[in-house]
């Protein structure tokens, strides 16, 4: 297991470690990496072995699904071709290139999409990384799956590294830990299958204020 020390998360620039921590990923390891809420495991969106030793790790069903972080939403193409005007209205709002927010959007999902990456379901959950490293990152390796660095079912949401379970740490191929701590405030998580919103988890975001963009 190998650790990469960051003093913040505006570490956007630094182009060496950004290009190992994406070296990493394409090379089908399992990463813990900041986010702008917690500390989430990842690999590539697409790689079923290291998907099913994320599962193993963190024992969990394999009909759930994970959430894919994208940098950019026009990478939405590659998961979904249904995009209703309330989706279109949110994702003007919320997922603002420069300053995203942290809100996970279900989608139906393109019928190609294969099942161990939406746990066999009709839908896909996407959402733009908040923090521009990691965006910067996802522009090399391409999208990646995250989800928090617990096992399943524990409600514990990691803000620092030590906060993670030692059985996932010493099961990660590489940890990228960041000094300060996280807020420990999961993503919104809103479905729109349908031209009406559904709030599935409210987070960071409010869903008044989902509405209110629709």
């Amino acid at each position: 297991m190998d650790i990469i020390k960051i003093n913040n998360l505006n570490i956007a620039g630094k182009l060496s470690v950004i290009k190992k921590i994406s070296r990493c990923i394409s090379k089908g390891r399992v990463v813990i990496l900041p986010t702008a809420t917690i500390y989430g495991i990842s690999c590539k969106y697409n790689d079923k072995n290291t998907i099913e030793r994320i599962r193993k790790i963190k024992k969990r069903n394999i009909d759930l699904p994970f959430i894919i972080l994208i940098s950019n939403p026009d990478d939405l193409k590659n998961f979904t071709s249904n995009i209703n005007t309330a989706a279109k209205n949110i994702i003007k709002r919320f997922w603002n290139i420069k300053n995203p927010e942290s809100l996970t959007i279900i989608f139906n999902k393109k019928k190609y999409l294969k099942n161990f990456i939406t746990g066999g379901k009709s839908t896909i959950a996407v959402r733009i990384a908040e923090l521009k490293f990691l965006r910067e990152i996802i522009d090399i390796c391409g999208p990646i799956i995250s989800t928090s660095a617990t096992t399943s079912g524990i409600k514990i949401l990691p803000k620092k590294v030590d906060e993670i379970p030692i059985t996932i740490r010493k099961q990660a191929d590489l940890i990228v830990e960041c000094e300060s701590h996280l807020p420990g405030i999961e993503s919104t998580i809103v479905s729109v299958e349908n031209d009406i919103p559904v709030l599935i988890r409210e987070g960071k975001v409010k869903f008044k204020d989902v509405l209110k963009a629709i």
